[in-house]
């Protein structure tokens, strides 16, 4: 199973497109929110520490079955769909 974590910042300029395109994928793909997928505010001790972990020091980042698909930047919607799919 494909688990997907998007790791934010609340003052992250790029942070709400990066939350849109997540949403609207994972909805799309009919991926269940706390179980296939979810957003982690790094302003938060534990998900920092977490975010550290996976060498995540840039927001928006995604993590797909633990290996980045992007850091620092709101992903591109088709291959954010592709790399879902796969």
């Amino acid at each position: 199973m494909t688990r997907l974590i998007l790791y934010t910042g609340k003052n992250c300029p790029r942070c709400p497109k990066a939350k849109k395109i997540v949403e609207e994928v994972t909805s799309a793909l009919r991926l269940k929110k706390g179980v296939d997928w979810e957003i982690l505010n790094i302003d938060e001790e534990d998900n920092m520490l977490t975010a550290l972990q996976y060498q995540i020091a840039s927001t928006p980042s995604i993590l797909i079955d633990g290996e980045i698909f992007c850091a620092g930047e709101a992903p591109d919607k088709e291959a954010l769909i592709d790399k879902l799919k796969d």
